[in-house]
């Protein structure tokens, strides 16, 4: 069996909204041929190497960090290394500088960059005798909506998604998906909500099922709505009336703007009084 040294980068769990201190994080290394878990601590960003070479069938390596008070696990990323299977990363580009998942909303663009490195090239001179998983990766791009009223899969075992594309990718490089708008479909798209996932699979080779090599999600946000009640179009007031602002499907971390000002509606008004505000 060859023995492999597996550098390791642990990732600051910035998205978990405290402090990295409060936080426990170790990386699981499952030998694949055996079942042996080996788990070893780890610091919030860093390099380390692996305790023990990666088996004959391969390893999985999981990154993982537990909240030291609510003890809330998380499994923040996870990779499978073997002697010949390739590598791949997914990394989702939207127009929100959000960094801990990526987001965007239902009518705006967004970009996947994909990269696959280490499959054999068929001008190899062992290209024919080569296991299926050292020629090429499964692509895969699922549509899941969000439950009604709801903006997440919590308490979902088994969300049901829609397939939006399959496929295979047979050459190390670098691909760039471009999307005007989400796959997510819909009675009226403008309320769509949802995730959309890339997934890059190694082939099954040798009793090792079907491995994930990558996976990224970007969240979609539906298109915010507003309701005005309390004026009257055919009334003149002197001072701003009690005015009711009833709001559905604001963006994360937006700020929304209720402008009463005389005269026909323009992009710009002119002079403007902060009356209240809300953020979200």
């Amino acid at each position: 069996m060859k023995h492999y040294l597996a550098s390791l980068l642990a990732l600051c769990p910035s998205f978990l909204q405290a402090s990295p201190e409060e936080y426990v994080n170790f990386v699981r290394q499952i030998q694949q041929d055996s079942g042996i878990e080996w788990d070893m601590g780890i610091r919030s960003e860093g390099v380390k190497i692996s305790p023990t070479g990666v088996s004959a069938a391969g390893s999985f390596f999981e990154l993982w960090s537990i909240h030291d008070q609510s003890v809330t696990e998380y499994r923040l990323d996870e990779q499978y290394v073997t002697a010949y299977t390739p590598n791949a990363s997914i990394s989702i580009i939207t127009g929100d500088p959000y960094r801990a998942v990526p987001r965007t909303r239902v009518d705006q663009p967004f970009q996947v960059h994909i990269s696959v490195r280490g499959l054999i090239d068929e001008s190899d001179p062992n290209y024919a005798t080569a296991p299926d998983a050292a020629k090429w990766v499964d692509y895969t791009n699922y549509a899941f909506a969000y439950p009604e009223g709801v903006y997440s899969f919590e308490g979902e075992k088994n969300p049901v998604g829609t397939v939006v594309t399959e496929g295979y990718m047979e050459q190390t490089a670098d691909t760039t998906v471009t999307f005007s708008a989400t796959n997510l479909t819909g009675p009226d798209l403008t309320r769509v909500s949802g995730e959309e996932v890339f997934t890059i699979t190694a082939q099954a080779d040798f009793g090792v099922s079907a491995t994930i090599l990558d996976s990224e999600k970007v969240q979609i946000w539906p298109i915010a709505t507003g309701e005005i009640s309390g004026l009257n179009p055919s009334r003149y007031y002197e001072e701003v009336p009690p005015v009711s602002v009833n709001l559905e499907n604001l963006y994360p971390d937006s700020t929304t703007y209720l402008r009463v000002y005389e005269g026909p509606r323009r992009e710009y008004p002119g002079k403007t009084k902060t009356v209240n505000s809300s953020y979200v």
